[in-house]
C-alpha cells in the first residue's frame, strides 16, 4: 500500500538562518555580513559566554527588549561559544573582509585632492579588485564598493545558510538581532541554501503534497533529520482560505507594513510579512488567504521588518516579480536589495529609482517609486522608496516609515502624479537609536548621545498632516507601528497607550477628522473598504 502524500503543516515556522543567526538582507550582502560577524555577533557571544544568567534575566525584562541579549533557556554558553568559534573558522574570509574595511576607512581619511591612483597599491588584499576610490566635489575622499564583485568573491554559494523548522505554538520568539538559533530536539535544522530548489518544494507541499521520502530528499535530510520532519508534515490538506482572484479593487491589511492590493486580476503584496498560523492564534490573514499567484511583491526598504526573507521565501514559489528600490551606490550602509534577493534565489527582481514606473495589469495600472526621506539615521541610503499603486482611477501611496522632513517633496510629487486618494504612513516617530541597526558598520561607533539623537524614526502627527495636505489626501491609515504580537521579535515594540508614537497617531486621527479627513490607525488584519 502506497503511503499518502504529505505536505508541510501550516503551523510550522521556518526561520532562515545565516551562520546560525536569523537572516536579513545585511547578513546576505558580504560586506555588511562581515561587519555583523565581527562587530555584533561576536560581541554578543563573548558577553553571553561570560555571564549567561545576566543575559537570561535581561532578555526577560520588557524595558530591555531589543537589546543585545541572548534569549535561550538554561545555560547554553558552550553551544554559543562553539557557534562563534565555528563561524570565525569557517568564514575567516569575512573576518578578513571586515578588517579590510577598517583599513580602507583609514586609507581614504588622508588624501586631500591628490590623485588617488597610487593608493590602489595600498588596498588590503581582501578588497583588491572590489573597490573604487573617489572624491566628491569638495575633495572629500571616499570609496565605492563594487558589490557584485564582492558577491562573486565572498558569497560562497550560501554555504552557511540553513532553515530552522519548528512548530509554532505561540507568537513568542527570541529577538531576531540578538539571539542565535541553536539546535534543539524540537528544531529541524535543514542545511540547504536559500536558493536551493528544495526550499520551494517544501513550501509548495502545503498545497501540492508529495511522498514523504521525496520531501525529505528535497531538503537533503539524513535519517535523524527525516525523523524530525515527520512531526512537521501532514496528510490532511489545509482548509482553503479566501484566495479567489478579484476583479474589483480590494485592499486587505495583514499587519505591520504588509498590505495586499488586488485589482483587475492583478495582486500586489507590499512589504510581505505573514504571521504564524497556529491553533489559538485568533483571526489573522495567513498564506492560505492570499491569491494563488501574487503578481508583485513590493519592498519599501531593506530593514529586517520590511524585507522579510522568512515570508518571501515561504511565498517565492507563488511570486511573480519582486520590486525593490534601486540601490547600488557602493556605500557600506546601502547594500543592494536586488543583489541580496537574487543571490537568495529570487529570479525576477526589478529595481526602480525615484519616479521610475512599472506599467501593470495590461496597461490599466502602474507602480511608481516615490522618494523616501529619513528613518535611516541621516545615513546616505538610496535603497528606499514609497510605492504608489495606481489602478482603476485610484491612487494608493504606501509611504512606509517615511519621515516628512521636507513637505515640499510632496508638493512636487502632487504636480507629477496628481492627487493621492489613500495614504498608508508609518508613525514610529520615536525610533531606535542609529546604532541599533547600523552600529556594526561604523569603524568607530558613534557616542551614545549621537546615536540617540539620530534615530530610525518616521513621521509625527505634524509631519503626517503636512503630507496629507500636500497630496490632497482625504483617506489615510497609520500602519507599521510594530504592535502586532507576531512582529515583536523583529521590532521589540509593544503597544502602550502613553507611548510617543501612539499619542502622535491619536493626535493625527483627531485633527484629521476635525479637518474632514478620514484617518484610522490599523492593528492586525482587516479588510479595508474604500469609496
Amino acid at each position: 500500500m502506497t503511503a499518502a502524500p504529505v505536505g508541510l503543516r501550516v503551523d510550522v515556522r521556518v526561520e532562515p538562518l545565516v551562520g546560525g543567526w536569523y537572516a536579513w538582507s545585511h547578513l546576505v550582502a558580504p560586506a555588511t555580513a562581515s561587519r555583523h560577524l565581527t562587530h555584533r555577533h561576536q560581541s554578543i557571544i563573548d558577553s553571553y559566554v561570560a555571564a549567561p544568567s545576566v543575559h537570561q534575566q535581561a532578555a526577560r525584562s520588557p524595558a530591555l527588549a531589543g537589546g543585545p541579549f541572548v534569549d535561550v533557556a538554561g545555560d547554553r554558553s558552550a553551544d554559543v561559544a562553539a557557534l562563534g568559534e565555528r563561524r570565525r573558522r569557517e568564514r575567516a574570509d569575512l573576518v578578513a573582509l571586515s578588517a579590510a574595511l577598517d583599513e580602507l576607512a583609514d586609507i581614504v581619511a588622508a588624501p586631500a585632492g591628490v590623485p588617488l591612483g597610487p593608493l590602489y597599491a595600498s588596498l588590503p588584499p581582501a578588497l583588491r579588485g572590489c573597490v573604487e576610490l573617489t572624491y566628491d566635489l569638495d575633495d572629500h575622499c571616499s570609496f565605492r564598493l563594487l558589490e557584485a564583485l564582492l558577491y562573486e568573491r565572498y558569497y560562497a554559494g550560501g554555504r552557511d545558510q540553513a532553515l530552522a523548522l519548528s512548530l509554532a505554538g505561540s507568537d513568542d520568539r527570541p529577538f531576531a538581532l540578538s539571539t542565535p538559533r541553536l539546535d534543539a530536539p524540537d528544531v529541524l535544522l535543514a542545511g540547504v541554501p536559500f536558493h536551493h530548489p528544495g526550499v520551494d518544494a517544501l513550501f509548495a507541499s502545503v498545497r501540492a503534497p508529495m511522498p514523504f521520502d521525496d520531501l525529505a530528499s528535497c531538503l537533503e535530510l539524513d535519517a535523524d533529520g527525516a525523523a524530525k520532519l515527520r512531526r512537521l508534515v501532514t496528510a490532511t490538506p489545509p482548509v482553503a482560505g479566501d484566495s479567489a482572484p478579484r476583479t474589483a479593487l480590494r485592499v486587505r491589511y495583514i499587519g505591520h507594513a504588509c498590505v495586499l492590493v488586488e485589482m483587475a486580476g492583478t495582486s500586489f503584496l507590499v512589504d510581505p510579512l505573514l504571521p504564524d498560523a497556529f491553533e489559538g492564534a485568533g483571526p489573522r490573514v495567513s498564506a492560505a488567504d492570499l491569491p494563488e499567484r501574487i503578481d508583485f511583491a513590493l519592498v519599501t526598504h531593506a530593514h529586517h521588518d520590511h524585507l522579510v526573507l522568512e515570508t518571501l521565501l515561504r511565498l517565492r514559489h507563488r511570486l511573480g516579480t519582486v520590486v525593490v528600490p534601486r540601490g547600488g551606490t557602493g556605500a557600506l550602509q546601502d547594500p543592494s536589495p536586488r543583489l541580496a534577493l537574487e543571490h537568495a534565489g529570487f529570479h525576477d527582481v526589478v529595481e526602480l529609482g525615484d519616479l521610475d514606473e512599472l506599467v501593470v495589469a495590461d496597461g490599466r495600472g502602474r507602480i511608481v517609486a516615490v522618494p523616501f526621506l529619513g528613518e535611516h539615521g541621516d545615513l546616505a541610503i538610496a535603497a528606499k522608496a514609497g510605492w504608489l499603486i495606481e489602478t482603476e482611477g485610484t491612487r494608493l501611496l504606501f509611504a512606509a516609515d517615511s519621515a516628512v522632513l521636507d513637505a515640499s517633496l510632496y508638493d512636487v510629487l502632487r504636480e507629477v502624479v496628481g492627487r493621492v486618494d489613500v495614504v498608508f504612513l508609518g508613525m514610529e516617530c520615536e525610533g531606535a537609536p542609529l546604532t541599533w541597526l547600523y552600529g556594526p558598520l561604523f569603524r568607530r561607533e558613534p557616542s551614545r548621545e549621537r546615536a540617540a539623537a539620530r534615530r530610525l524614526a518616521g513621521s509625527d502627527d505634524v509631519q503626517a498632516l503636512a503630507l496629507l495636505g500636500a497630496l490632497g489626501c482625504q483617506r489615510a491609515f497609520v500602519y507599521a507601528m510594530g504592535h502586532e504580537p507576531w512582529v515583536h521579535f523583529l521590532t521589540a515594540t509593544a503597544f502602550r497607550p502613553d507611548a510617543r508614537p501612539v499619542l502622535a497617531a491619536d493626535r493625527l486621527v483627531a485633527e484629521a477628522r476635525r479637518r474632514g479627513m478620514s484617518v484610522d490607525r490599523l492593528h492586525g488584519g482587516c479588510d479595508i473598504v474604500l469609496p
